[in-house]
């Protein structure tokens, strides 16, 4: 079996404490999350946008600006909510050790970090799946212990397409008493997937009927429509549909961000509003699904 690059390379100092490196409320991101690059457009775009909480870059991008000397809250803004990922493309993914990563997020002092994403797909043998997974959530807890000291709160990932697979994940969240993660749903469309909605959403209440969650971050839908297809617990949707809606480079800035309004305003109507699966509601009653 071939292993991605991104070694671990510390086990031997991943925590078993509570907390670490999460707020005791269990909250996270809510709202239309646009996930931005270095790039001067939108660095033009969030600075002075008075419609804009949060924003979210990937970990290779916050590098990039590390390197030209800028971090996130001066080059974009300082007022606004960071999120930094590690669900980026497979190929600088493969490259990234966790104290790379870990020194990327220190730099950088993002608000939220989704820590040590793996490559997990459907058509992977299944022990590669279970054992990036492993990797996946040692790597999260290892990261809440890295960042004890810092302001940074991390936001675990969970993955897996059999439930089997996903209890390694809830293994994890109940040791760091964590009920707020990150979905990353981009794979459900394009290329061979095509029009994924159907599986996402299924996907989505499997998870929230699985794993009693107050809070899941979406990444890779905005679209208001299949939003509101989603159960209650989806209050936050990351990803680069604002580009299209707010079409940047075409119009001037300050009307772009005047449709990036109009639009996120009828995309967060649809977050967490979406009706409750049988599964969801009886797991926020402490009963299994």
């Amino acid at each position: 079996m071939t292993v991605p690059t991104l070694q671990v390379e510390t086990q031997r100092m991943i925590p078993n404490e509570k907390h670490l490196g999460f707020q005791e409320s269990n909250l996270g991101p809510e709202g239309v999350i646009p996930r931005i690059q270095k790039q001067v457009w939108h660095q033009k775009f969030v600075q002075n946008n008075p419609y804009l909480d949060e924003v979210m870059l990937g970990i290779d991008d916050a590098e990039r600006l590390l390197n030209k000397g800028h971090v996130i809250s001066s080059y974009f803004s300082p007022n606004v909510t960071s999120i930094t990922t590690s669900t980026i493309h497979d190929q600088p993914l493969g490259e990234l050790r966790w104290t790379r990563e870990e020194n990327i997020v220190r730099a950088a002092s993002p608000d939220y970090h989704i820590p040590t994403d793996y490559w997990v797909y459907g058509d992977m043998d299944p022990e590669d799946r279970e054992t990036n997974i492993e990797f996946m959530m040692e790597g999260t807890e290892w990261f809440s212990r890295q960042l004890t000291d810092s302001s940074t709160q991390v936001l675990p990932l969970v993955s897996g397409t059999t439930p089997e697979e996903r209890q390694i994940c809830y293994r994890t969240f109940e040791k760091l008493d964590v009920s707020y993660c990150a979905v990353y749903g981009a794979q459900y469309f394009g290329g061979e997937m095509g029009n994924g909605i159907n599986k996402l959403n299924s996907y989505i209440r499997d998870i929230v009927s699985e794993y009693p969650l107050d809070g899941v971050l979406l990444i890779g839908l905005q679209s208001a429509d299949y939003l509101q297809r989603m159960p209650p617990e989806v209050v936050g949707a990351a990803g680069q549909r604002w580009i299209d809606k707010s079409r940047l480079r075409d119009l001037p800035i300050n009307e772009s961000k005047k449709r990036f309004k109009i639009w996120k305003q009828a995309v967060e109507k649809s977050l967490g509003r979406g009706n409750a699966t049988i599964g969801s509601f009886n797991a926020s009653n402490g009963v299994t699904a």
